[in-house]
């Protein structure tokens, strides 16, 4: 029996040795690289097509072949976000300045009378609601889109001017923000910490005390801000182009539904504009179909 179990184990073994192992089995495919291939190299091999290179690739070196495919926009697969179709225009900003300081002290002392004492209470919550004063796309910054640069006769300044109604916020609109978001960058700060001490006293300002504070004294919170009140409004250059008109902002009711019924009569039957030429139809002559 030992003899027996003996020559069969000999056997076998002499059978596994005759068979090549599987790199090298794998290696010798098309292309024949040198050597036994590792199932690494192995999906170099197949990176490096029927040519086979001898030396391999990992896999994170492959799937980060892969992501290096061309996507959309030019990036990778997960791209960069396409790009602001209505830019502001940030050499606008120092122009601007003083007007948008000054408007958005107004619209601020217009908001505060709707705080309550969770937002006068803490000054963080009123840098919180402060800060959102300059971004249109938020309910208390929405006023951004009500205002239209608007230069002068003689073209030496550009004044904010409000309109009728809200407007679509593109290049304008966002140019007006970018000023506000630098007068509050100066003095966020100080104005939260004024505004807080002053309704923990019971006293908040007036519109005019809060616009000098913030704008026009020559201490102004804002006051380091270029193009600010206190130093001097810039004249703008000759060279420059007057700004895109101001574009109402169309609501969604004034906007037609897709696939909306055509009116009717009273008979059921649908109204449609009648062609030139077109002879008259009374609907009530047709009798029951």
């Amino acid at each position: 029996m030992v003899l027996v179990l003996l020559t069969t184990l000999f056997s076998l073994a002499q059978a596994i040795e005759g068979m090549p192992d599987m790199s090298s089995m794998m290696g010798g495919g098309a292309g024949g690289g040198a050597g036994g291939m590792d199932l690494s190299s192995m999906m170099g091999g197949m990176g490096g097509g029927a040519g086979g290179g001898a030396g391999g690739m990992d896999l994170s070196s492959m799937m980060g072949g892969m992501g290096g495919m061309g996507g959309m926009g030019g990036g990778g697969m997960g791209g960069e976000p396409p790009p602001d179709p209505f830019p502001p225009v940030k050499s606008d900003v120092k122009f601007i300045s003083c007007s948008t300081c000054k408007t958005l002290s107004r619209r601020l002392h217009s908001e505060m009378s709707k705080w309550d004492a969770k937002i006068t209470g803490n000054e963080e919550a009123l840098q919180g609601v402060v800060t959102k004063m300059c971004d249109p796309a938020s309910e208390t910054g929405a006023w951004i889109s009500e205002y239209d640069m608007l230069e002068s006769d003689d073209g030496k300044t550009i004044n904010l001017k409000r309109k009728s109604s809200m407007g679509e916020c593109e290049t304008e609109c966002k140019t007006i923000a970018e000023a506000c978001k630098e007068v509050l960058q100066e003095s966020e700060i100080d104005l939260a910490a004024a505004l807080y001490k002053s309704f923990k006293k019971k006293k908040p300002f007036d519109v005019k005390t809060l616009t000098a504070k913030l704008c026009t004294s020559d201490d102004a919170w804002a006051a380091n801000v270029q193009g600010g009140c206190a130093a001097g409004v810039p004249k703008v250059p000759k060279k420059r182009k007057a700004g895109p008109a101001f574009k109402p902002k169309v609501s969604i009711q004034d906007k037609p539904a897709m696939g909306a019924a055509q009116p009717s009569d009273a008979s059921g039957f649908s109204i449609e504009p009648a062609k030139p030429g077109a002879p008259k139809i009374d609907p009530a002559s047709l009798g029951e179909l």
